[in-house]
């Protein structure tokens, strides 16, 4: 009996081995996911450069620590386009001019509507030139793309940038994804789109 179960032992872990070092195992969700996140990386890399948007930057006071990133994604955001937003400095009774007006969130897109996308990131030391870009996809649809490129002057503080936007031809769920690449550092966000 003894030598029946270290043979039943020795052959389950020989059957287990190709499954631990990967040989003859099928592709796993995380490797769809890096295809697919590759994908939407082209898709935003051949973004098409669009005339018309708004850039506001805040310079802040900011003592970079060693290692960190030299930009940092805030956040992703979109809703009707409308003149005069985003702004710096703009709200009426805020105790500080370290504030922002943007034009009222929503993720719903009615039919007819021009829309406003906005993408806001931290500039901790970085000095040159940025791309901010936004794809709208639906699986692997790509719906809309679009971008901008500037210059950064000087470093420290945030920076937000806005595009409005027609409305695609398109109804029914989809995804917003928004990067900002300034030199070596791409980091991008998504939010949920519906359309009407």
């Amino acid at each position: 009996m003894l030598v029946f179960a270290r043979r039943f032992f020795l052959l389950a872990f020989i059957a287990a081995l190709p499954a631990c070092s990967g040989l003859g195992a099928t592709p796993s969700a995380g490797t769809e996911q890096t295809s697919a996140a590759s994908t939407l990386g082209s898709v935003l890399d051949s973004a098409p450069e669009v005339a018309g948007g708004r850039e506001v930057i805040r310079r802040l006071s900011i003592h970079p620590d060693a290692g960190t990133p030299a930009i940092l994604i805030n956040f992703v955001a979109n809703g009707p386009a409308q003149n005069g937003v985003p702004c710096i400095s703009c709200v009426n009774g805020a105790q500080s001019n370290d504030n922002i007006g943007m034009t009222g969130p929503s993720s719903y897109i009615p039919t007819g509507a021009t829309w406003q996308y906005a993408i806001s990131f931290t500039d901790i030391s970085y000095k040159g030139k940025c791309k901010v870009a936004w794809a709208i996809t639906s699986g692997k649809k790509t719906i809309d793309t679009f971008s901008a490129t500037f210059n950064l002057t000087s470093s420290g503080g945030f920076v937000l940038y806005a595009l409005d936007r027609n409305r695609p031809k398109y109804s029914g769920a989809a995804t917003l994804t928004g990067r900002a690449t300034c030199g070596k550092y791409s980091p991008s966000l998504q939010v949920p789109l519906e359309f009407q």
